[in-house]
């Protein structure tokens, strides 16, 4: 084997000065300053900003993100205008909720549910219609039973 290639691996203590908390480990990092360890051995010591007994997330002090804080920050610096994800259909728009609800010309087919929510009348598509409104059919018949 060659010699001097690979790094000295060596007893260290890394300190977290803002917890107070301090762990005796090996590693190849090195330092000037040194301390006297609990087996009365003097070790190097590397300072390190934060650890396991710091970080917020191993402590459970996590700060929460607020995301309808977020949303709400974002619209008024932006406004709301152009934004799809909060629109609401006008009163005489017609959409799929009322189709199925309101019933248009009696019984609804599955291509008028399509037609009804923008989408392209693909197989996929009929597919989703027909589940829609044989789990619509579900829900009206439970509320007709006493």
């Amino acid at each position: 084997m060659t010699k001097d290639k690979h790094p000295d691996y060596h007893a260290v203590v890394f300190r977290d000065r803002s917890a107070g908390y301090a762990f005796l480990t090996r590693s190849t990092a090195t330092s000037e300053r040194t301390i006297e360890w609990d087996d009365g051995k003097t070790y190097p010591v590397i300072d390190v900003e934060i650890s396991s007994e710091s970080h917020p997330f191993h402590t459970g002090k996590a700060r929460a993100v607020d995301p309808e804080g977020e949303i709400a920050k974002f619209q008024r610096r932006y406004g709301t205008e152009g934004t799809d994800a909060v629109r609401r259909p006008t009163p005489d728009e017609v959409t799929p909720d009322r189709v199925l609800h309101t019933g248009a010309e009696g019984e609804v087919s599955a291509e008028d549910l399509v037609l009804a929510s923008g989408r392209d009348l693909t197989p996929d598509s009929l597919e989703w219609a027909r589940r829609k409104l044989a789990a619509e059919g579900r829900a009206a018949m439970e509320k007709q039973l006493p």
